[in-house]
């Protein structure tokens, strides 16, 4: 009798043991799950910062390629509407020619009737207003078709503010997230300057007495600013 009473209290003691063991099995298990978790959660925050900065970098380099394909269609164009406009006067060969030929001027010389001679134009951009007054070819530059660089000016817009936010650190600031950020930038880009639609602008087919209307109306503007100054 005494045997069995043994061999029973030896049966629970066994029991109690294996299921400690269970009990700290069960437990390193579970912890080895929460540092998996947690492990993998901080691999794809990594994954994703890297796949955003690629991103971004594709986005700025097809919006420099996309750049300068509309820069050098502009200037065809230009110098093609120049051309035509201008009878007796050849266009310049290319970009480089039309610039250094601007290099260097004096107002005085440009304004025959002397009234640029009263107008204040201090500093570069005043002064390069001052100058297109002057010059009919820059009078002349009405874009016809504002709405085809609208896509090439909002990503060459959102790329250079992203660009600029990253090097300041507004990302790493905790809340601060990219799309927040490209919505308000978009808000701000349909009153920005940079958008061709809020630049000077014509129907695309405009007569030539609305354009020359046109260009008055900014010649104006310009000439009544630069007398406030």
């Amino acid at each position: 009798m005494a045997g069995k009473k043994g061999g029973a209290g030896g049966g629970g003691e066994n029991s109690k043991k294996a299921q400690g063991q269970a009990r700290k099995a069960e437990a390193a298990a579970s912890k080895k799950a929460a540092e998996d978790s947690k492990k993998a959660a901080v691999e794809e925050a990594e994954w994703e910062k890297g796949s955003k900065k690629a991103n971004a970098k594709k986005e700025s380099e097809a919006a420099k390629k996309e750049e300068a394909a509309r820069k050098k269609a502009e200037r065809e164009a230009l110098l093609a509407e120049e051309e035509k406009n201008t009878p007796g006067r050849s266009a310049p060969k290319n970009a480089k020619t039309a610039q250094k030929k601007t290099r260097g001027l004096d107002l005085s010389q440009l304004d025959d009737d002397g009234s640029l001679g009263a107008l204040n134009a201090t500093g570069i951009d005043n002064a390069l207003d001052a100058l297109s007054i002057t010059n009919a070819d820059s009078l002349a530059k009405i874009d016809r078709h504002p709405e085809r660089r609208v896509g090439g000016a909002w990503i060459k817009y959102k790329n250079e503010r992203i660009e600029q936010l990253t090097a300041e650190g507004f990302f790493k600031i905790k809340g601060n997230n990219l799309d927040s950020v490209v919505k308000k930038m978009r808000r701000d880009f349909e009153k920005s300057p940079d958008n061709p639609l809020n630049q000077v602008q014509a129907s695309y087919n405009a007569t030539q007495e609305e354009l020359a209307e046109i260009r008055a109306h900014e010649k104006k503007k310009v000439e009544q600013r630069l007398a406030e100054k």
